[in-house]
């Protein structure tokens, strides 16, 4: 009786925790700086988007800006994206079509320097019920 009522718990806890939806949040890295003279004393923030749940997964149409500011752009069908900026230091944010903020990505407080060229991998969480 008391392994059957042990059996029926598990089973009750294993089926409703598998209802819960699984939530992967988004994050940001910058995996890249270099110097291009070609840039003429601006500066540029480029990269991809991939979505977090899936390895190497491109994630389109991801809006990607410069908080505070008019600065914005969308990953294309590969996402990848490129924002032109002058120097200065900046919070760039990152959200795809999940309206809920803990999916927003962000980068605080990065500083760029006149021709330089910094490279950022966002990763675009998700959840899945």
């Amino acid at each position: 009786m008391k392994t059957t009522i042990l059996i029926s718990s598990i089973f009750l806890i294993l089926t409703w925790s598998c209802n819960d939806p699984v939530i992967v949040d988004s994050s940001a890295e910058i995996v890249g700086r270099s110097i291009d003279e070609t840039l003429n004393d601006s500066a540029l923030i480029y990269g991809f988007v991939y979505s977090a749940g899936s390895i190497n997964s491109p994630y389109p149409n991801a809006n990607i800006w410069i908080e505070g500011s008019d600065l914005e752009t969308t990953s294309n069908i590969s996402g990848n994206f490129s924002l032109a900026v002058l120097p200065g230091t900046y919070t760039i944010k990152c959200l795809g079509n999940q309206e809920e903020d803990r999916f927003t990505a962000v980068l605080k407080n990065m500083e760029l320097s006149p021709n330089e060229k910094i490279e950022i991998i966002f990763y675009h969480g998700s959840k899945s019920e």
